[in-house]
């Protein structure tokens, strides 16, 4: 349950976090670069990549959502947030109504996913096969045995210690980023900042600074919950508006 919100009482200067605007318009580019670059290295090697889910799949199951890894998707916030976007939920079988799209997973012996099959209506297939280094998941999508950027955005998860640390959802154009910082005095508390940058938003300029008009980048700040089972209950979602950190809604779980 979403109960929105524009309120400047709960505000704070992020002026840290302004200041090191050329850094982090760097950073991202970098990011994005990086981001192709293994694309088209991993383009190279679907028959690689399919030998490597064939060895180490233990289970495959079914769903209905593709997108952002559909029920694999790491973010704490996306479904929470973002209007239109599910997780979906993981199905024993194919889902009944079979004209219409559906998802296969395949899972390792851990749970983890190595590969996605999108299957709309029409057949067509989008696999997107996940790519380990050290502690990050890469995706890559191929359609027909070829790489494709044409269905949809990649990704790129960071872990450490085990726990979420970064999310990026990276396309030609822009670039999704959340960053999570766990509360060291309660592991029920996480801070997510959420980045969505646009290299050449039309109007805009990387000498202005995150939350400024005409800055290629906004910054949200979320205040996560989490119950007992580290499931979220509550959101306070903030926006980085003229240097102040302003309050835009709440998420609460029923």
């Amino acid at each position: 349950m979403k109960k929105w919100k524009f309120s400047f009482f709960d505000k704070e200067n992020y002026q840290d976090t302004i200041n090191m605007t050329e850094d982090i318009y760097k950073e991202f580019d970098e990011i994005m670069n990086l981001q192709m670059q293994i694309m088209n290295t991993a383009g190279e090697k679907y028959e690689e990549l399919l030998e490597n889910v064939k060895r180490k799949t233990h289970e495959t199951r079914y769903g209905t959502q593709s997108m952002y890894l559909g029920f694999f998707c790491p973010s704490f916030v996306m479904d929470k947030t973002v209007g239109g976007f599910k997780k979906g939920r993981l199905l024993k079988d194919i889902p009944e109504d079979k004209n219409k799209s559906y998802v296969i997973y395949d899972i390792d012996s851990e749970g983890k996913l190595l590969r996605m099959q999108a299957i709309n209506s029409h057949g067509t297939i989008v696999e997107t096969f996940i790519i380990k280094e050290n502690n990050t998941e890469y995706s890559v999508k191929f359609s027909d045995k070829k790489l494709t950027i044409y269905n949809g955005a990649s990704t790129r998860t960071i872990y450490e210690n085990g726990k979420l640390k970064r999310f990026d959802i990276i396309d030609n154009y822009n670039m999704w980023s959340e960053l999570y910082t766990y509360n060291s005095n309660n592991n029920q508390k996480i801070e997510c900042k959420k980045y969505y940058y646009v290299p050449n938003l039309k109007g805009s300029n990387k000498t202005i600074p995150i939350g400024i008009k005409g800055s290629p980048a906004q910054l949200f700040i979320m205040d996560i919950e989490l119950d007992n089972q580290r499931k979220v209950i509550k959101i306070d979602h903030y926006e980085l508006i003229d240097k102040q950190k302003v309050l835009t809604y709440v998420y609460k779980k029923k």
